[in-house]
């Protein structure tokens, strides 16, 4: 498995993983209408932020409840593999009502900011 990883959506800097050499980040993967930011306070480079897996949180808030449902009902990793499909297809991707946002600002507000952008380098240069 290759490593995953984005820029910030308010400074655009890259999100380094724990393994890229570069020194630890507190980064917040922030959440609509108010949720509080879900923290990663060391960031492993696979897409998951304080316990909550990124793919399937995109996957979760997007998605209709009767897809999320189906995909649960599979098993596995079904629905983590349909939130990669939609980050990594730019069509879909730019048609998403709640993208990925992160920052490591913890007062950021999702609302108020872009979708982060896939880091060219995953996290690791």
């Amino acid at each position: 498995m290759g490593f995953f990883s984005w820029k910030t959506a308010d400074t655009q800097e890259p999100i380094r993983n724990v393994y890229s050499g570069s020194p630890r980040r507190t980064v917040y993967m922030l959440q609509p209408g108010g949720k509080p930011p879900i923290e990663e306070k060391g960031y492993e480079g696979y897409g998951v932020f304080g316990g909550v897996d990124a793919y399937e949180w995109l996957a979760r808030k997007n998605l209709p409840k009767d897809e999320v449902k189906r995909l649960k009902a599979l098993g596995g990793e079904e629905l983590r593999h349909r939130g990669i499909s939609l980050e990594c297809d730019e069509r879909l991707r730019e048609a998403l009502k709640f993208p990925l946002k992160f920052s490591f600002d913890v007062e950021a507000r999702y609302e108020k900011l872009p979708t982060s952008e896939v880091d060219p380098d995953q996290g690791c240069f």
